[in-house]
């Protein structure tokens, strides 16, 4: 019984102190609550009324990574128009038979020459451009790149040279492009008309030509070499209604055209597909439409309005019912991030960035506290793969890369693709068109710091010390917006006060739909009348030079494994249960350190100077978390697979060479029976990567399998893919601790919470009530 007794006294007083506890917590919520209520703030107007906008391409002294300015890529026109061997002509005399200027991108100099120059013991490397010329009037035709500098005014030129890049490249290859798909216009639309117009009429409403507002288009899928075992250009086109958006609108209607030729007018239908049923020519098709045998389909022109499924309009029932604005970010006491040209301070971070028009946004120098965290991290490629019963669909492998991927970034909106407190930047290249100035893309980038509105970290101990601490997670992001034909993605890097640097995409925009017919189901769902959202894997690849503490690194993991232990608590000698533990492990090799995920195998990605140690001799290292791996099923070495074999392995770690600074190349999308850029040939020699200047090679991506809620448009929610290096080991506390974005709350008296609190800001001014400027997007000028 007296057991019994003292069992209840401990219950009811541990009962009674869980209620105390609850006391205090609720207590001392209420009045932190009503005090932080009844703080007066200061009344201010803190929106943007303009957009902030730098303009890098004016720099006359354009830094080491700053993109090629406007006086440059003029001054590179003014050169290369002067070399007679070239017959280069101005963008809007170009045609396919003749020689121009595709696409510039800056050359960046040599990793060697640009850390003497940082370290005061070099020359400041000289800047050179890369030019792409399609030497359209050449025998045979091709593509050659060129080095053209120095700038600002060149006076030497060069073939590209790179024991791992092919150059010249075959004329089949080349990039797809508006004088190409112009010249489709021209000579090949008219004949299809001719050919099969009235069966287009009667099953489509509507014709490629002289069609007035109900017009047929294409979505262009390349074929390439590793499907046709052929260094031939060719494409399947496939058909659809002319309206936004055309992806959504396919019809079942495909050609496969070839356009091997620099002359226009030898441009042909390969063959067709047409209601199910493959015809050999046009004229194959026009003579057997009117047979009984022969299969027909119709489909009406859709009616364009506001309530069409695929356009962007607001339709249905208003929500919220009353018009009422969504929350807005402000800055209280203006930016807290500093930019020249392209170099930008943020807190403890640093670091250059530019737009490359072959590759897209790109960073350098990355810094924390003056220290190189990074020597380079940027985007090297994007790919969908689909999945159809379709002719066209099933071979629709797709590199971005050959639609110039930084170039399809530009007019970001205030208020809506960035915040309206961003600072935007316009980026300068030379390409193809009817305009012969260099074209000039604005609002390419925007820079903004947003409060993610979780805490960076926090902790609540009332009961025992009276104390609550905290940090919201202020971030700085450079964001860049991809569209690439009919996808956008969303490519921010995020700098966190804690050290940390993410790199996330997210994908939006519209699908690609293929017509619908009973045989997709394996593929896809039906989503409308006429289609259906076929199957796809999105991979996305970007490199990573990490330097820590200097560039001769080691890459090893913590490789998490259970193992047995004794039950101590067993009255059985032989008695066990199992934890888990670590083991670290270095990897000695680039094939031992080509990484795919087991989900049984758990690790740690750790990279690290093997010179520097914490003062309790453990590692200094940065971690490379992955967040975003993906396995790519199509079997190796099949099929336009060994177009991104760098998606064979959720990582690759390879030894830091000058001329592998690329894992693909805008011929990507063509050229997988002969690659221009081998990547195996990258891990084939099987380098060492102890003690070495080391790169990662990090695949993301996801499978997307399109449902009804992706339409109109694709919401990037559920489409995040992310990779971050996280510091480990490598500050003795998280460096956060030196924010004034921190507070504290302490209570006076914890045994008396009712007593009140003191908050401690660090110097911060209290609570702002902000009158926000609407964001001016009459400024935004889509180009």
């Amino acid at each position: 019984m007296a057991v019994r007794k003292s069992n209840s006294w401990r219950l009811m007083a541990g009962v009674l102190i869980l209620v105390c506890v609850g006391l205090i917590v609720i207590i001392v919520s209420f009045v932190v609550k009503v005090d932080l209520l009844h703080e007066r703030g200061e009344l201010i107007k803190c929106g943007s009324g303009s957009i902030n906008k730098i303009d890098p391409s004016e720099s006359e002294t354009p830094s080491l990574h700053d993109d090629l300015t406007y006086k440059e890529l003029k001054a590179i026109q003014e050169y290369i128009y002067s070399i007679n061997e070239l017959n280069v002509v101005t963008p809007s005399q170009a045609t396919v038979n003749s020689s121009y200027i595709y696409a510039s991108d800056l050359y960046p100099p040599k990793k060697s020459e640009v850390l003497e120059y940082l370290s005061g013991t070099g020359e400041k490397p000289e800047r050179n451009a890369l030019l792409m010329i399609f030497r359209g009037d050449t025998d045979p035709p091709v593509v050659e790149e060129y080095v053209v500098g120095p700038l600002p005014k060149p006076t030497r030129h060069s073939l590209y040279v790179n024991p791992v890049r092919k150059n010249p490249v075959p004329y089949a290859f080349r990039p797809i492009g508006f004088v190409e798909f112009g010249s489709l216009f021209v000579s090949l639309y008219p004949k299809i008309d001719r050919k099969i117009g009235f069966i287009l009429m009667e099953s489509y409403g509507a014709t490629f030509t002289n069609c007035g507002n109900e017009c047929l288009s294409f979505y262009p899928d390349p074929v390439s070499s590793g499907l046709t075992k052929q260094k031939v250009r060719k494409f399947w086109l496939i058909t659809l209604h002319e309206l936004p958006y055309r992806s959504l609108h396919c019809l079942d209607l495909l050609l496969l055209v070839n356009l091997n030729s620099t002359n226009p007018s030898e441009y042909y239908v390969e063959k067709l597909v047409y209601a199910g049923k493959e015809y050999s020519s046009l004229d194959d098709l026009a003579d057997r439409y009117n047979m009984s045998s022969t299969p027909k389909t119709i489909v009406p022109f859709p009616k364009l309005d506001k309530d069409l499924f695929s356009t962007m309009n607001r339709r249905g029932t208003p929500v919220p019912t009353e018009p009422l604005r969504a929350p807005r970010m402000f800055e209280p006491d203006g930016k807290r991030y500093t930019v020249k040209h392209r170099s930008v301070e943020y807190m403890q971070w640093q670091f250059d960035f530019r737009m490359s028009t072959f590759q897209g946004p790109q960073l350098y120098n990355i810094r924390f506290n003056n220290e190189t965290i990074a020597y380079e991290i940027g985007l090297q490629e994007i790919g969908v793969f689909y999945s159809s019963k379709n002719r066209a669909t099933t071979s629709a492998n797709l590199l971005d890369s050959m639609a110039l991927i930084g170039s399809t970034s530009h007019d970001l909106v205030p208020a809506v693709d960035c915040p309206e407190t961003s600072t935007f930047f316009n980026t300068t290249y030379l390409g193809e068109g009817t305009n012969d100035d260099p074209v000039i893309l604005k609002n390419a980038f925007c820079l903004f710091e947003h409060n993610k509105h979780t805490p960076l970290r926090r902790h609540m101990e009332y009961s025992l010390y009276g104390v609550y601490s905290g940090m919201p997670d202020s971030v700085l992001t450079l964001r860049s917006i991809l569209k690439v034909g009919n996808y956008d993605y969303v490519l921010d890097y995020i700098f966190h006060q804690s050290g940390a640097l993410e790199v996330s995409v997210l994908s939006t925009g519209y699908i690609l739909s293929t017509f619908h017919t009973p045989s997709e189901r394996p593929h896809g769902f039906r989503l409308q009348d006429y289609i259906t959202g076929p199957l796809h894997h999105h991979v996305v690849l970007f490199k990573a030079d990490i330097d820590i503490h200097g560039a001769d690194n080691r890459y090893e993991t913590l490789d998490i494994s259970s193992e047995e232990v004794p039950n101590y608590l067993s009255s059985d000698p032989s008695d066990t249960y199992f934890q888990i533990r670590f083991d670290r492990k270095l990897k000695r090799t680039e094939l031992e350190a080509a990484y795919k995920c087991q989900f049984d195998k758990p690790k740690y990605h750790i990279i690290h100077n093997n010179e520097y140690h914490t003062k309790y001799d453990e590692l200094k290292a940065y971690r490379l978390q992955l967040d975003g791996m993906s396995k790519q099923l199509v079997p190796e070495n099949t099929g336009n697979e060994p177009t991104i074999p760098w998606s064979r392995h959720q990582m690759v770690v390879t030894k830091f060479k000058e001329e592998e600074r690329y894992a693909s190349s805008c011929y990507a999308a063509f050229d997988s029976f002969d690659a221009t850029v081998n990547f195996t040939s990258f891990l084939a020699d099987d380098e060492n990567v102890v003690d070495e200047d080391l790169v990662f090679w990090i695949p993301m991506g996801t499978h997307h399998i399109p449902h009804t809620e992706d339409l109109p448009v694709v919401a990037t929610s559920g489409t995040l893919m992310t990779f971050s290096l996280h510091p480990y080991n490598y500050f003795p506390e998280c460096p956060s601790s030196q924010s004034r974005d921190s507070i504290r709350v302490e209570l006076k008296d914890k045994s008396h919470p009712e007593d009140g609190f003191t908050v401690e800001r660090y110097g911060n001014h209290p609570n702002i009530t902000c009158l926000a400027h609407a964001p001016n997007l009459e400024q935004h000028e889509p180009r």
